[in-house]
């Protein structure tokens, strides 16, 4: 990879030396995250559960000067973890940065909800990421310690209608704090990010709608600070901060990537859809104009 420039000098790539392995990696944001990775430098190991996908994504950032491989995997079987790692170690002989994304965002809710269903949903979002560190953080620390960077999501520091999701959620906020916990001795950081509504190919098919979209685009002017969803690769961005040396004194927590919904969004949805602050700039401005009559008066 070439060094990035900028005022007509060079910098060092952000991830320069590093190896990432990152679950979900030829999806919408583990698409952004591989390719930006590449650039800055890393050596990306891909994987997932489709070889054409996966390959042909690594086949791309190969051919544009950057190093990627695909690695199988299903994240609810242990073994294609152990499988995927000792992939990782023979062809690259070590691992710094490990980002799970790989979820599942299926409705299961109360008042009736499915177990078996339930515990689905916990394998993946929860159990799968589980094995993800525990199979990991071995290799990190023998390679010098690293960062493993958790995709979460806003519903799970809410309460939302998803039941199962949001518990999942939840838990794996849980899970990647005592991460940090156990494994600082080891050099390994663990973050969360939690993105809000991210433009990926889960909402591909909502966004073709154009009924969908017109929906979409009025629930995001009315709950999101910044008036849009957002883009993959915004959370790319994230991710290879939480990845880099950038971050190095960052770990146990978790970064909100959602446009200001989640601090906003009660408060904003009443004021946005009934236009508060123009009426409280008005009547600011009648006092302001009432005040100057009275003091010409007197």
């Amino acid at each position: 990879m070439t060094k990035t420039t900028y005022a007509g000098q060079a910098r060092p790539p952000r991830l320069a030396g590093k190896v990432a392995l990152i679950t979900g990696g030829y999806g919408g944001m583990g698409r952004a995250s591989a390719r930006l990775f590449a650039r800055e430098g890393a050596t990306v190991f891909i994987a997932g559960r489709s070889s054409e996908r996966g390959e042909a994504l690594a086949a791309e950032i190969t051919g544009a000067g950057g190093t990627a491989h695909f690695v199988p995997l299903d994240v609810s079987d242990q073994v294609q973890w152990d499988s995927a790692v000792a992939q990782v170690r023979e062809q690259a002989g070590a691992l710094h940065i490990l980002m799970n994304i790989v979820g599942s965002n299926a409705l299961v809710r109360f008042p009736t909800v499915d177990i078996e269903e339930w515990n689905k949903i916990f394998e993946i979002n929860v159990t799968g990421t589980l094995r993800g560190i525990q199979t990991c953080a071995p290799l990190i620390k023998e390679s010098g310690g690293g960062s493993i960077v958790n995709i979460g999501s806003v519903g799970g520091i809410t309460g939302n209608f998803s039941t199962a999701y949001s518990s999942s959620k939840w838990a794996l906020e849980g899970l990647s704090r005592s991460a940090a916990y156990i494994y600082a001795d080891w050099g390994i950081r663990c973050n969360v990010i939690q993105p809000g509504w991210i433009e990926t190919d889960l909402t591909a098919g909502m966004e073709a709608n154009p009924v969908a979209k017109k929906l979409q685009a009025s629930a995001m002017n009315n709950t999101v600070l910044l008036r849009r969803s957002g883009k993959a690769e915004e959370i790319g961005y994230t991710a290879l901060f939480l990845a880099s040396d950038e971050s190095s004194y960052i770990t146990g927590t978790d970064i909100v990537v959602d446009g200001g919904w989640f601090s906003s969004a009660p408060y904003l949805a009443n004021e946005r859809s009934h236009h508060m602050l123009q009426l409280m700039d008005a009547k600011d401005k009648a006092e302001h104009l009432k005040d100057s009559v009275l003091k010409a008066f007197r």
